[in-house]
């Protein structure tokens, strides 16, 4: 049996899973912001699959959880945010009895397992994935290509027409996500167009970019600070010396 935790917060609302199991999956699987810009997901991301995990640490970037599947996938600067894969979605039985049957769910769950066979396709991705708690710790090599060579049995990977429409896209730039957030009448609003806001709150990353920066701020402020005591001190200087001249 699936482990639901037992109270998870929306954007609107709180959620009960043991008791609001339907609403609940379609808050975690589903991608609401991302589908209200889609036509536009061109300009933030390329047509293609996300890179294994392996190589996005060797791009430097750090593996950010998010519990968010629209942020999933999504990058900013070094980070990369990525969604836990539910551990639902690896038992047969469970999609069998509750995913099956809703087609926009099977769509969208489709989706998010896709993505993790972009993600975790060596075995040094599945140490990374573990790791991080990305994939249940229990889950082996030989388990995890045995279940994806029958997941992608299913899969028409040239069209994708069996996966929700998201996952045509792998990676998502958050700078032009937000830029799009901002413009776009559709989802456009003033709060996001003057607090700088759209799709993800700056806040979540602008703190990590002041703490990257902060020595080089830091660095620039004493550096003005001499600069501006020695511009006192000559000014200062030259005052004394007009003073003792006119004496």
């Amino acid at each position: 049996m699936p482990t639901y935790p037992i109270l998870v917060r929306t954007d609107s609302q709180f959620i009960r899973p043991l008791e609001e199991k339907e609403k609940f999956l379609k808050a975690i699987i589903y991608t609401p912001k991302l589908d209200r810009i889609h036509r536009y997901l061109w300009l933030a991301g390329l047509p293609k699959a996300a890179r294994p995990l392996h190589r996005q640490r060797l791009l430097g970037r750090e593996l950010v959880i998010t519990e968010n599947t629209d942020e999933h996938l999504v990058w900013h600067e070094s980070r990369i945010f990525l969604r836990p894969l539910p551990d639902f979605l690896l038992n047969y039985n469970y999609w069998r009895e509750t995913i099956c049957p809703d087609k926009k769910l099977h769509r969208s769950s489709c989706g998010l397992l896709l993505s993790y066979a972009w993600l975790v396709s060596y075995e040094s991705d599945l140490k990374i994935a573990k790791e991080i708690g990305l994939l249940p710790s229990g889950i082996d090599w030989l388990n995890w290509t045995t279940f994806l060579k029958d997941f992608l049995s299913h899969i028409d990977i040239d069209t994708l027409e069996q996966v929700d429409r998201r996952y045509r896209y792998g990676e998502l730039r958050l700078n032009r996500l937000n830029s799009l957030y901002r413009v776009i009448p559709a989802v456009f609003s003033i709060s996001n167009l003057i607090r700088g806001g759209g799709f993800m709150s700056s806040s979540t990353w602008q703190s990590s970019l002041f703490r990257r920066n902060f020595a080089w701020l830091l660095t620039v402020l004493v550096y003005l600070t001499v600069i501006l005591s020695a511009l006192q001190v000559g000014l200062a200087t030259d005052l004394l010396k007009e003073s003792s001249s006119s004496c």
